[in-house]
């Protein structure tokens, strides 16, 4: 019997980060990858967008596998969500085990997981179904793809790679022979990272850091610190091996620092010998052109605490930047980020230490660019294929390199999608595109804020503060006597935001009266309906206030009854 198949995106699709993709295999689900992403300046006030699991909810007793490809949060930030809601075994590494782990216990989350763990090339049978994992070079260490077979050929998801023949670290090479024994057999299906798809040439060697920045630890006249993205574990590695080289001392600026590089070491004990490490009571004990001092950190928080450093704010006051420093940024702030990333390097050059920014033109991220995705797509050779983790000009991108490829792929068998739309192979192999149903799958993102991944948050919420942020509030307040019929307090009327009150008394003036004569109209009535007062004085109010000024404040009318 011919397998039935269904593959869509819960998240990942026109977007950076938020990766979750769903493969339907007859009655049979494995979910591939559960991300969040960071929110912009547009989402005030959330911290975390995660994908929605609404769908696997829905069909929880058909999720057989959640395939955590490797250990960044924009692939298995938001597995916690995932898991409570639909539980499911984990399979990852070793490795991607223990950072989920990690993650749990910052988050001060205390969740039994069921894992699988598997060798980053190796096999698995699940559901009676064959799954092969081969290790594929990115910066997250002992990271994999996964091809799983159907009776029409294999599916396989690249997850993040690069092209890769140079790296000797067991974390992070390149498995061309597992590569090589997948093109044995069809490929059906390919999905691809479109990340760097519309950039020429292969990634390697633009990715390393080392050769960037081995001057600075070969003069060896100054102290450096080093800032870096706690999961780039690939640049986390170049650090410690030039640190090796030199023979410089590593001080972990932090508790967070700590714990993450105490983790790596207990990963792999040799790979920082203990004497290189310096304790914090002995941070003053070193030479300063001997020592490194690396800060790592995750998103906005690592670029406050660059601030503090340079404010006099930070808990270690022994760390103070200065004329004698060098400080290195190893961490390529993200679109959502550059902001802060710009007002931290802003206060970083008032130090008077020296300053190097590294700029993208430089220092690749290790996602696919068109080389690397054409030897994937050479060596399978898929039946069809779709572009994955991108924003739509990056997916494009990746769709017409696979048409300029000459092996047999064209707009019949290359697709497109956004989030939640599916994309279905009947028992012959034909495909079919189903448009999104929002009530079947909902793709629109979860909104977090605060450290509980519990603590959702409706979209009115976020449009609220969006509107506080920019227009302000004015709030109007009176008590009425709901016996004797009229107004005995107030009104009282307060901005925030909107305009200076001393400047706009007359405007103040004029919305108390609205209010006023909303409310005496309505008590002039039985059964007054205070509910109903209420939105026609908030409505009447925004149009004055629109008429008068252009500006939309939120307006909260308030009525105390006695």
């Amino acid at each position: 019997m011919e397998d039935m198949i269904k593959v869509a995106a819960l998240g990942g699709l026109d977007e950076s980060g938020r990766d979750c993709y769903v493969i339907e295999i007859n009655n049979d689900i494995f979910v591939l990858d559960c991300g969040l992403s960071l929110p912009d300046k547009t989402i005030p006030g959330v911290d975390y967008l995660l994908a929605n699991a609404h769908y696997l909810i829905n069909n929880k007793e058909r999720v057989r596998a959640y395939i955590m490809t490797h250990a960044h949060d924009e692939n298995m930030g938001a597995l916690k969500y995932f898991y409570d809601y639909a539980p499911a075994p984990i399979i990852c590494t070793s490795f991607t085990k223990k950072i989920i782990e990690t993650q749990f216990i910052f988050n001060k989350l205390k969740v039994p997981l069921d894992f699988i763990i598997v060798p980053p090339t190796s096999s698995l049978e699940m559901a009676s179904r064959k799954l092969h994992f081969f290790q594929t070079a990115h910066n997250a260490a002992y990271s994999f793809g996964v091809a799983i077979e159907t009776t029409k050929g294999n599916i396989v998801y690249t997850s993040d790679f690069i092209v890769d023949y140079s790296v000797k670290t067991p974390a992070f090479i390149f498995d061309i022979k597992a590569l090589s024994a997948l093109s044995e057999k069809p490929t059906f299906l390919l999905m691809s990272d479109s990340k760097a798809a519309n950039l020429e040439g292969y990634c390697a060697p633009f990715h390393r850091l080392s050769p960037l920045i081995e001057k600075y630890f070969k003069t060896g006249n100054k102290r450096i610190v080093i800032d870096c993205f706690w999961q780039n574990f690939y640049r986390i590695s170049e650090i410690i091996d030039l640190c090796k080289e030199f023979n410089k001392k590593m001080f972990f600026y932090n508790d967070f620092t700590r714990q993450i590089m105490e983790l790596l070491m207990n990963l792999n004990p040799t790979r920082i010998p203990p004497s290189m490490v310096v304790k914090k009571e002995d941070l003053l004990r070193v030479r300063e052109q001997d020592l490194v001092i690396l800060l790592l950190g995750k998103g906005r928080e690592m670029y406050e605490e660059l601030i503090k450093i340079v404010d006099g704010t930070n808990e270690d006051k022994r760390i103070k930047l200065n004329d004698r420093d060098i400080f290195i940024s190893a961490a390529m702030a993200t679109p959502t980020l550059e902001t802060i990333a710009t007002r931290s390097n802003d206060y970083l050059y008032r130090t008077g230490a020296e300053v190097v920014l590294i700029p993208k033109s430089q220092l690749s991220s290790m996602h696919p660019r068109q080389d690397d995705l054409k030897f994937f797509l050479s060596v399978l050779k898929p039946k069809y294929y779709l572009p994955v983790r991108g924003n739509y000009v990056n997916l494009m991108a990746n769709a017409r390199l696979a048409l300029s490829m000459g092996i047999g792929l064209n707009h019949t068998n290359v697709f497109i999608l956004d989030n939640g739309m599916q994309l279905c192979f009947n028992e012959h192999g034909r495909p079919t595109i189903l448009p999104n149903n929002p009530n079947e799958m909902p793709t629109h993102p979860i909104l977090v804020d605060g450290r509980g991944v519990s603590t959702n948050i409706s979209e009115n919420i976020v449009n609220d503060r969006r509107q506080l942020s920019v227009d302000g509030v004015v709030i109007v307040a009176l008590s009425v006597s709901l016996k004797e019929k009229r107004i005995i307090a107030g009104p009282d009327c307060q901005m925030r935001g909107f305009v200076y009150v001393k400047e706009a008394e007359p405007l103040l003036k004029s919305i108390s009266n609205i209010f006023v004569d909303e409310v005496t109209t309505a008590l002039s009535v039985d059964n007054t309906n205070f509910d109903e007062i209420k939105v026609n004085a908030r409505e009447r109010i925004r149009r004055f206030i629109k008429r008068e000024n252009g500006r939309d404040p939120m307006i909260i009318p308030l009525i105390v009854v006695k």
